[in-house]
């Protein structure tokens, strides 16, 4: 990567979001970059948290995340791994997961990153998402010491929207113009996201002109994982923003607006993806629509919702 620039504001809008909650309060300003970049970065962003809930486990995305550490230290909580807690001090990157990634982080946390779109992840880091997909790793193994440069820029800036510009302009002057994917599997995210993750991967296949095992390969090369697992990917990610949007949740017809062939396929596939039950999940999500919150902090956050429902229906 190159200096950074501020970009043009016609290449990009920019947003800036405040909740607070009875478990923190946080700010969050992002970038959504406009024209052909769109198709490889969804969002660049930066944020602070005051007194936010610690522990989360982050659920998996279609969604590759490049992450700059601003304060203190992250951790990646292994221990349902039987592995080392691994410690995240200054930059990384989240391949694809297919399993909760239970993370770790200081209450007054401040960050910045890049959310990739499956065509940009090989673009801008250079390698293929088949070796990233399900791990985190440090960014600077991939791209070498000029990271910790640019991060170290970043964080010089002490004002959310300007450090989103900074690191947007950096974003776009490191990608190719052109997401190097091939029509198969171009195609095949095209089909899958249309639909929620819905189509059949054969019909998919079947409209390529390829074999099976070559768009197999192809996805598995340019996205990480298989069409059948991207495609699961996903309807989960499409499902979980529907929870995020409602107050109480009919199960069975809520499988089948998902896409899901039936609840017992909608509870399969929520397990193996979250490690919670449907039911679980909603419950247990988070105001920032990450992941899921710790019991505690979902007691908390509902107890505080629960008074202030009750409080609107005495007032009226």
């Amino acid at each position: 990567m190159g200096p950074i620039q501020t970009p043009a504001d016609e290449h990009w809008s920019f947003v800036d979001l405040s909740e607070s909650t009875p478990i923190g309060t946080w700010r969050i300003v992002l970038a959504f970059p406009e024209g052909p970049l769109a198709e490889q970065v969804e969002a660049v962003w930066s944020s602070e948290g005051v007194d936010c809930f610690e522990e989360q486990e982050i659920l998996p995305r279609t969604r590759t995340e490049v992450l700059f550490c601003v304060t203190d230290r992250h951790w990646l909580r292994e221990e349902a791994r039987g592995a080392e807690d691994l410690a995240f001090e200054t930059s990384f990157v989240s391949g694809l997961q297919q399993k909760p990634l239970r993370v770790e982080s200081p209450p007054n946390a401040q960050m910045c990153g890049v959310r990739l779109r499956p065509a940009g992840v090989a673009n801008f880091l250079r390698d293929t998402p088949r070796a990233i997909a399900g791990e985190v790793v440090e960014l600077d193994g991939l791209l070498g010491p000029q990271v910790e440069r640019l991060r170290s820029q970043v964080v010089e800036s002490r004002d959310l929207e300007h450090r989103t510009r900074l690191l947007a302009g950096a974003v776009e002057r490191h990608l190719a113009p052109s997401p190097p994917l091939s029509a198969a599997v171009r195609f095949g995210l095209q089909s899958l996201h249309e639909s929620d993750g819905s189509t059949p991967i054969r019909e998919i296949v079947r409209a390529t002109g390829f074999s099976h095992r070559y768009v197999t390969e192809r996805f598995r090369d340019e996205i990480g994982l298989s069409p059948k697992a991207y495609a699961r990917l996903v309807r989960f990610e499409s499902a979980f923003e529907r929870l995020q949007q409602v107050d109480s949740v009919h199960w069975a017809e809520f499988a089948l607006d998902a896409g899901y062939y039936d609840q017992a396929h909608l509870v399969r596939d929520f397990r193996q993806l979250s490690g919670a039950t449907p039911t679980e999940v909603f419950r247990r999500r988070s105001p920032d629509g990450l992941g899921l919150l710790n019991e505690e902090d979902t007691a908390t956050l509902r107890g505080a919702q629960d008074n202030s429902a009750s409080g609107s229906q005495a007032r009226s």
